[in-house]
């Protein structure tokens, strides 16, 4: 009964704190964001997060970023690897480099303060992505190079936290080695590249055939969380492997309604339950005597990305609105560095207090970003 009533409230205060964010001009999503902020440990504390909140919150990203996928043109996210490459790499450095030292000086250990960088280095593109398409902007030069580089900056993401956790952890036994974690990352995309070519086309057509209910809602489930699990074998997110089976479908017949079935599952009940766990993650006790280091490291987190990011694609030659729109679109670190901060809780990398901070800076990030943004692309 507790999880059913968890449910409803969520859902509740998503519909009508979104809503009211809609009302003011603000993206639905803020206000989904700020839901789980309310009920949770940071004000009312009547809805706790919970292993069967998580689950479904993991389902709901999986499902918004194989919907993105699905709305994603190949063609130009072919035509702007370089630029992504460049905000990925660039975007990824700059938090490495500024959270390091300013660890540094907040008296953190070598090994802690390396791990605030990793941590920062991660975005979450699930919310830009949802802003971008609420605003009809993901299929932009911009956008499609958010999504491209929010995808190398994933496989930069593990690839820094797999030598971390291997080289600090003192788990270095129970991890799998640097190259075998490169082979089988290569090999999820060279195999996602001839399933696509040559299963997939065949499979969707016969199987959205059938005739029971929502098949193709049905197969687009199995598709996204199949493609999921993969990935995460393969030591790359679940969220990745549900973006590329949504790009390697994207031109198929059957996407249109598939995607029109998708959308009704996961706006239905995932997507936002996804949004406001993430505010349920957020306590404030006692940090009242850390508002320094909290504000010094959110104001970094914010502009080491947007300035990192925005830099990366203005050095391929793109406008300084589109610059700029990039930069603030890789700002938020949402589910990626939760996961990163989550992994090192668990290695025993950090304390509950350290992933505490963190965990308050990505939320500050979480929610800046898609305001932030929203007044870039209404202009």
């Amino acid at each position: 009964m507790t999880f059913y009533l968890d449910l409803f409230l969520m859902l509740a205060a998503a519909i009508i704190m979104g809503l009211g964010a809609q009302r003011i001009g603000m993206p639905i999503v803020v206000g989904q964001l700020l839901a789980g902020v309310v009920l949770g440990p940071s004000l009312l504390n009547i809805v706790q997060i919970s292993h069967n909140i998580e689950f479904m919150a993991e389902i709901g990203v999986m499902i918004l970023m194989f919907i993105v996928g699905l709305e994603t043109d190949i063609k130009q996210l072919k035509a702007n690897i370089k630029p992504s490459l460049m905000v990925a790499v660039l975007g990824a450095i700059f938090p490495m480099v500024v959270f390091y030292f300013l660890a540094q000086a907040y008296h953190f250990d070598t090994k802690q303060a390396i791990f605030w960088g990793v941590v920062f280095a991660a975005t979450s593109v699930s919310i830009t992505a949802e802003v971008l398409n609420e605003y009809h902007q993901l299929k932009t030069r911009a956008g499609v190079t958010i999504l491209g580089a929010a995808v190398a900056d994933d496989i930069l993401a593990v690839a820094s936290l797999s030598g971390f956790i291997a080289i600090f952890s003192g788990q270095a036994d129970k991890q799998q080695p640097l190259w075998l974690q490169g082979l089988l990352a290569v090999g999820f995309f060279v195999g996602l590249y001839v399933v696509s070519r040559y299963v997939l086309p065949t499979f969707v057509r016969v199987a959205t055939k059938m005739s029971l209910p929502a098949m193709s809602g049905l197969v687009g489930m199995l598709l996204a969380l199949g493609a999921g699990t993969v990935a995460e074998f393969a030591g790359i997110s679940a969220v990745v492997g549900s973006f590329f089976i949504g790009v390697a479908i994207a031109n198929l017949p059957q996407a249109h309604k598939m995607m029109s079935e998708m959308v009704s599952i996961g706006y239905g009940l995932f997507i936002p339950i996804f949004f406001a766990s993430i505010g349920l993650k957020i306590s404030f006790d006692g940090f009242g005597d850390k508002w320094g280091l909290l504000l010094v490291m959110s104001l970094a987190a914010i502009l080491t990305k947007w300035v990192g990011s925005g830099l990366g694609a203005k050095m391929t030659g793109m406008s300084y609105h589109d610059a700029n729109v990039i930069g603030l679109g890789m700002v938020s670190r949402g589910e990626m560095a939760l996961i990163v901060a989550n992994i090192g809780l668990q290695a025993h990398v950090i304390g509950k207090d350290t992933y505490s901070e963190l965990a308050i800076i990505i939320l500050v990030t979480t929610i800046f970003a898609p305001i932030a943004l929203r007044k870039v692309l209404v202009k």
